[in-house]
Formats: C-alpha cells, sequence, structure tokens
C-alpha cells in the first residue's frame, strides 16, 4: 500500500511492519488469534491514512479525532466502541504489553503525562507501531517507542470480543 509517492507499508508475519521505499510486492497481514478481525482491523486502519485530524469530528470525509478514528475501523468489523478515549480505555481488557497483537488499541496520556488521565488513542499495528490520528498530522504511522510517546504510553489493551 503506498503511503505517498516515496513510502510503502508492508505488513508481514506475526506482528511485523516496514515501511521501505519503492517496494513493489504484494501487500499482506498475517496474524494469529482473531486472525481475519485483525487482518481486517490492520488493513483497514491504513485506509485512513492522511485523513486531517479534527478534534470532536467523526466524518472520515472531513476529519477525525483519535477515538472517532479507532471506533470507525472497529465499527467496520461490528466491533462496538465508546465515543471517547478514556471510555474506550474502560471498556478494554488490559494486557501485558508482550502480549499485544496487531489490532489492539494502545492508550496514552498526551496533554498531561504525569496525570495518567486518557487521552488519546491509536490502533497497535505490530512490532511497535501503531496508526494514530495525530493532532499535528491527522492519520498517520508512527513507532510506539518513539521518544516522545514512551512517557504518555499508559496501557495497552484487547476489545473484550476479540482473543
Amino acid at each position: 500500500m503506498r503511503l505517498n509517492s516515496k513510502w510503502t507499508l508492508v505488513i508481514f508475519g506475526l506482528s511485523g511492519l516496514v515501511i521501505s521505499p519503492g517496494f513493489r510486492g504484494e501487500v499482506r497481514a498475517e496474524v494469529r488469534g482473531s486472525r481475519d478481525i485483525r487482518e481486517s482491523l490492520v488493513r483497514g486502519s491504513l485506509d485512513y491514512i492522511g485523513i486531517p485530524y479534527s478534534w470532536g469530528s467523526a466524518n472520515p470525509t472531513t476529519g477525525l479525532d483519535c477515538s472517532a478514528f479507532v471506533r470507525h475501523v472497529y465499527g467496520k468489523q461490528k466491533l462496538g466502541l465508546p465515543r471517547v478515549s478514556r471510555d474506550q480505555f474502560l471498556g478494554t481488557a488490559y494486557l501485558d504489553p508482550q502480549d499485544a497483537l496487531p489490532g489492539d488499541l494502545a492508550f496514552f496520556s498526551m496533554k498531561s503525562p504525569e496525570s495518567k488521565r486518557v487521552d488519546h488513542v491509536g490502533l497497535y499495528l505490530g512490532r511497535g507501531f501503531f496508526i494514530h490520528a495525530s493532532f499535528s498530522q491527522g492519520v498517520i504511522v508512527d513507532h510506539i517507542m518513539n521518544p516522545y510517546y514512551v512517557p504518555r504510553l499508559l496501557s495497552i489493551r484487547r476489545h473484550v470480543r476479540m482473543k
């Protein structure tokens, strides 16, 4: 899948993600567990790359905020989520980070990391990458180990209907 004129996103293996220039092969996602749902979540989320951030908006044609983005992606798989990130956090199950699989949710405290208050969410893609609606850049792929995100990451969680 082309991200822009320079980069291509390639998903492979249990939880692999590589972004490389000039890739011309097939894009696939293979995950264990709820394979079909997880694959659909990952693939579906990539369709939103480049959509602008718009606080409080749930319309992908005009822009999305972070919680509307993951809610929209999950909704296409008939997996309901509450509207705001804090409620999404409360309605999902805690995971040990080493057990995270593509399609799980990453929750952050962006505005005030020391408060530990959930105010941001993204969808985990695997190998440390996640996709989210960034306030400054719209829907993008980032790495969870980016020094900006590490102190803000609160939890990786799983929808109660996913294995």
